[in-house]
């Protein structure tokens, strides 16, 4: 969708600079054709639909949509299958909406409602056509295996989230609001967009992350000393996890738990 909208404006932009070779009046009529042409496209597709599937701290699983978002924004709806039939007016009476630029939705809950085991896949479908397509964009996920073990797992509550992250696990002792208890593992993300109510300092589960605070504020590129160890914080405002970290006294690595790894 987005080559085709690429050579529809890359056509109209020849057809200007030959216009534009007449005559000072061809020319403007150029600027308008390529302005006119470029103005009106809109690209509502999506792809790449895959779960992704997370653990707290708590060892509860949190199971979210992911797909590519669209350049342009539009609503669009998610269709839940187990073992291949709809099972979406279990999960949620009024349908699933979501919007084809959030790239992620946490579904657990639907899930937990459905309460099946089997094969579960899912459609997310855009409302709208993108500009020269003739059928709105949808895309299918792979398959979740949910068995009566995973739908124990499923955790009560949902995280905050709001982009797409990679398959991960967790475990340890879950951080309280206002302390400075260490978190045990992170998904980490780019953005630091998506945040819940920030309590006045100490660390917290954004769901696609983990943040300290300081007087409400994220702290940024900095150590944060917790229960004996060490965590980096990067210039996003999550903390790092499983990588090494280069600063003015060297190379450092940390683990799956973010914590840094001595000697």
């Amino acid at each position: 969708m987005k080559n085709k909208i690429a050579l529809r404006k890359l056509s109209a932009v020849m057809m200007a600079a030959a216009l534009s070779a007449t005559s000072p009046a061809a020319a403007y009529l150029g600027q308008l054709t390529t302005y006119a042409a470029t103005d009106d496209d809109k690209d509502y597709s999506v792809s790449d639909a895959a779960w992704d599937t997370t653990y707290d701290s708590n060892d509860k699983a949190h199971v979210y949509a992911t797909w590519t978002e669209s350049e342009d924004k539009a609503n669009a709806t998610i269709t839940i299958y187990v073992n291949g039939k709809n099972r979406t007016s279990e999960a949620a009476k009024g349908g699933i909406s979501v919007s084809t630029t959030a790239g992620k939705k946490e579904m657990t809950s639907y899930i937990k409602k459905i309460n099946k085991t089997g094969d579960y896949t899912f459609v997310i479908t855009s409302s709208k056509k993108s500009t020269g397509d003739s059928e709105k964009s949808s895309s299918e996920s792979d398959v979740l295996e949910v068995t009566k073990d995973f739908l124990k797992e499923l955790s009560t509550s949902s995280s905050s989230s709001s982009s797409s992250s990679s398959s991960s696990s967790s475990s340890g002792v879950s951080p309280t609001v206002g302390s400075t208890t260490a978190p045990a593992s992170s998904s980490q993300n780019n953005s630091a967009a998506a945040a819940t109510t920030a309590p006045a300092s100490g660390w917290q589960n954004w769901g696609i992350g983990w943040v300290y605070l300081e007087n409400g504020q994220c702290v940024r590129d900095r150590w944060v000393p917790s229960s004996g160890k060490y965590y980096h914080i990067n210039s996003s405002g999550f903390m790092d996890v499983s990588t090494t970290i280069q600063d003015a006294y060297g190379t450092h690595t940390v683990g799956a738990d973010g914590a840094l790894i001595l000697g």
